[in-house]
């Protein structure tokens, strides 16, 4: 059993039940569990696939870093960040994962935190579901990081101002983001106003850099989401 240095307590080890593995192994869509350590210590075969590997061999006993994947070779500290909240947290996380250069299509990923008969946390269990249809105009295409996040990180901002902050972010003038939004320019601007003063700066570069540290400039506003697709055409903006 491994010690956690900064306590000098014995990190509880992850135990899997065969009825679990038995179920996960039956699963089309990708599982996968970690320890406290974000090492994995399960993954069925449809991760296997999504990670692009030869067996779990390649996973299993690994961290992020170290699977030969493009999946995780540029996003291995992104992830293990995610692990690290939900275990601090004892909540769920849902992200939205855009990362053309591994997989053709988004997928949607929980993590949960996984107990054991105790009630202790133990690690991660988390699985991935594609996102059959995703639109993203060239306001936007490019620009976001691979990593997007679907419940906010805190509630300083409503979620109109999150709307407003995700098209700002992207560099978007108050007008562009009024004809995105379908309201005036200057509601825009005393939204925008607000949005400065919670945050407590005076200039977009400020903004930005407040954004990042928050993990705002990777969540995803509700609104932007349909049932089969994410939207961000104003010629739709009626039907969202």
């Amino acid at each position: 059993m491994a010690t956690d240095e900064t306590t000098a307590k014995p990190i509880p080890e992850v135990e899997l039940p065969r009825s679990l593995i038995f179920t996960l192994d039956k699963i089309p869509e990708p599982w996968g569990i970690k320890d406290l350590e974000s090492r994995f210590v399960y993954a069925n075969s449809a991760l296997v696939k999504l990670f692009n590997v030869k067996s779990r061999a390649d996973i299993v006993g690994k961290f992020d870093h170290e699977i030969a994947s493009k999946l995780t070779a540029d996003n291995a500290v992104e992830f293990v960040r995610q692990d690290n909240q939900v275990i601090s947290m004892k909540r769920d996380l849902i992200t939205l994962e855009l990362h053309p250069n591994a997989v053709d299509y988004p997928h949607i990923v929980r993590k949960l935190p996984f107990f054991n008969e105790d009630e202790e946390c133990v690690g991660i269990i988390g699985y991935s579901k594609n996102l059959e249809v995703c639109s993203l105009n060239d306001y936007v295409k490019g620009s976001m990081p691979g990593s997007l996040i679907l419940n906010p990180p805190d509630d300083l901002f409503s979620e109109r101002e999150c709307e407003i902050l995700f098209f700002r972010l992207q560099g978007m003038s108050a007008k562009d983001i009024s004809e995105r939004l379908c309201c005036s320019t200057r509601t825009v601007e005393n939204h925008l106003q607000i949005v400065y003063q919670k945050a407590g700066v005076n200039c977009l570069a400020s903004l930005k850099e407040f954004c990042i540290n928050k993990d705002y400039h990777r969540y995803l506003p509700k609104r932007f989401m349909t049932k089969l697709r994410i939207n961000f055409d104003k010629k739709e903006c009626q039907s969202i």
